[in-house]
């Protein structure tokens, strides 16, 4: 489970900031809590944040993406190669020249936290902490590769400190080779940890069509939340057709683009789907008609995007997992989305502890009855182009008060400013 994420100078993100899971002492909506055995902290299951076009959500996403990306990835870099380093943009010269990432977590019921410090070069800093009996003890503190404390160590850390490239991470290098106390850290970014950027991905959809195939329990779900959000869909059928090089520059741009996708830190191969959709309609007689439809081709957008957030959702839901997913309603219905939503919050149906967070711009969700002021975040970007992130839990709000009024009228900020006038004279 995700406690807290720290990001700073990476795009946007200027100066040092925090998103959190833990919550407030906000009494409402209890059950959308989790309840740690052992922790004073209780978790919230989902957050949504908003904010004008922009003004920087993507970018908390891309984040935490990054972060894992770096984590599961890092031990392929080769010597000399640049390290993924997206400053902000519009400091000083020499103002803003590493970038860090700070990630607190549960894992096997131990809290652990990580943090990295690197350039465009080198890994500069990086440590691993855990929390045994609510205690912080060190497992490792490494700086610019060469100064490594790790007091449980018994050589085989510092062996492969010894070895690890300064572009490299530690973390990734150390459970290549089998070091049991990096382990932990890795798997929750490898097993709990699913960071999405372009749900109607191609990656996405092949992960839910092989969910069904492998799985009837979760096939079974799928088709059900289907059915509850009224799309007319009884059954999805399909399978992976890999792409020759001669297929693929056949293929528009626009759609070899909608094909990529990066799931759990991977790049996913080229490939094509063929998928179809099972509808049922009542004739006029009063017989069940079928009629099979393309996925891709005769499917709106707006059902393509409801069957990926699904299946993502069951997924995390079924294996406890962290689910950020950036634009998570876009192209959805308002009262889909909302149903999603419940689903999430629900501890009857989200038995495993799964956490969802999202970025969206509808304000039909943001809702009291919905969300607690701490389930709700904003992403502002100021005239410096520097984004910050807050929480509605931040102001004092009234019970009774209007909040979607009261956003819309940028009470809490986080709305673009639209300026009127003609744009055609």
């Amino acid at each position: 489970m995700l406690l807290e994420f720290e990001v700073e100078n990476f795009r946007s993100f200027a100066d040092p900031v925090r998103f959190s899971m833990i919550a407030s002492s906000d009494r409402s909506h209890a059950d959308h809590l989790i309840v740690v055995e052992g922790s004073r902290d209780r978790l919230m299951r989902s957050a949504s944040i908003y904010g004008a076009n922009a003004s920087g959500k993507s970018n908390l996403v891309m984040a935490m993406g990054m972060l894992q990306t770096l984590v599961l990835r890092s031990h392929l870099a080769q010597l000399g190669d640049p390290m993924p380093f997206f400053p902000f943009r519009f400091g000083r010269p020499g103002e803003f020249v590493s970038t860090r990432y700070r990630v607190v977590f549960l894992a096997d019921g131990v809290e652990y936290e990580y943090s990295l410090r690197y350039d465009a070069e080198k890994v500069l800093e990086e440590s691993l902490y855990h929390f045994p009996k609510n205690r912080k003890a060190i497992i490792f503190e490494r700086v610019e590769g060469r100064d490594l404390r790790a007091p449980q160590d018994d050589g085989a850390l510092r062996a492969i400190a010894e070895k690890t490239l300064p572009n490299a991470l530690l973390l990734s290098k150390a459970v290549q080779d089998n070091n049991a106390i990096a382990i932990p850290t890795f798997k929750w970014f490898q097993e709990k940890l699913m960071v999405i950027l372009n749900i109607n991905s191609m990656a996405v959809e092949e992960r839910a069509l092989a969910r069904m195939q492998q799985d009837e329990r979760f096939r079974v779900q799928l088709l059900k939340a289907l059915h509850m959000a009224d799309l007319g869909i009884v059954d999805v059928r399909g399978k992976v057709v890999h792409m020759d090089q001669d297929e693929l520059d056949k293929m528009p741009p626009e759609i070899q683009e909608q094909m990529r996708g990066m799931v759990n830190g991977r790049i996913e191969q080229w490939r094509r789907l063929e998928i179809k959709t099972v509808h049922e309609v009542v004739g006029e007689d009063g017989a069940a008609i079928r009629s099979e439809m393309d996925f891709h081709t005769e499917e709106s957008l707006g059902t393509q995007k409801v069957l990926a957030v699904v299946a993502l959702i069951l997924e995390a839901v079924e294996a406890g997992r962290v689910l950020v997913l950036d634009e998570m309603d876009l192209r959805l219905h308002p009262l889909i989305s909302r149903f999603l939503v419940e689903m999430m919050n629900d501890p009857e149906q989200n038995r495993w502890n799964a956490q969802f967070v999202f970025t969206t711009h509808s304000t039909g969700l943001f809702d009291l009855d919905l969300f607690r002021r701490d389930q709700i975040w904003f992403v502002e970007k100021d005239a410096g182009g520097r984004s910050t992130i807050y929480s509605l839990s931040d102001f004092k709000v009234r019970k009774d008060l209007r909040v979607q009024k009261a956003y819309e009228v940028g009470r809490f900020g986080a709305i673009p400013f639209v300026r009127g006038g003609k744009v055609v004279e």
